[in-house]
């Protein structure tokens, strides 16, 4: 099957994507660089994630424009990154919660890159919702309020997801129905 749209590499939001894809590859690196870490976490938390990243990058720049529809790769691995991580949350009903989330952006991602939704305009709250939760309430609560506050360089993994989830976001606005192409 091929995409319904297109990703002009051009496009301020299509760049905005990748910018802040990047970055989120590079505060993952940064975190992790030199920390012991378990095969499992390893794969989890630096290798998935920062491939995905520069996988998403090379995609929307180099196949964008024909081949949007291939972005599902790395919103997968992605997503698994993601569903992997609920399984620490200390509530079982933020885990299912959160799962089901996870689920629900791969799905509906891709159906709306293959054509199968009519419109990408449910990806704008399935990714802008969850940022701004993260941003206003579990950041709020977790960081900036939190007594004793961590150092800042233990709020780089959840900057890194911050900046995966504004990519997201960006490329929802970005993707492009090929019939205006």
């Amino acid at each position: 099957m091929l995409s319904a749209y297109r990703i002009d590499r051009k496009h301020p939001a299509a760049l905005t994507a990748v910018l802040l894809m990047l970055a989120s590859a590079v505060v993952r690196l940064v975190y992790f660089w030199g920390k012991a870490l378990t095969p499992v976490l390893l794969w989890v938390h630096l290798v998935n994630v920062v491939a995905a990243a520069l996988l998403f990058a090379v995609m929307i720049l180099a196949l964008g424009e024909r081949h949007a529809s291939l972005t599902v790769i790395p919103v997968a691995m992605g997503v698994l990154f993601f569903m992997v991580k609920a399984f620490t949350f200390e509530s079982l009903f933020h885990t299912v919660f959160c799962l089901t989330l996870y689920l629900a952006v791969f799905v509906l991602y891709t159906l709306t890159v293959f054509g199968i939704l009519p419109t990408k305009k449910l990806l704008y709250p399935l990714f802008g919702l969850p940022f701004l939760y993260h941003l206003l309430v579990e950041d709020m609560i977790n960081y900036v309020f939190a007594n004793p506050q961590p150092p800042l360089f233990e709020w780089l993994p959840e900057i890194s997801v911050l900046l995966i989830m504004a990519g997201l976001f960006s490329l929802s606005i970005a993707l492009e129905p090929k019939s205006r192409a």
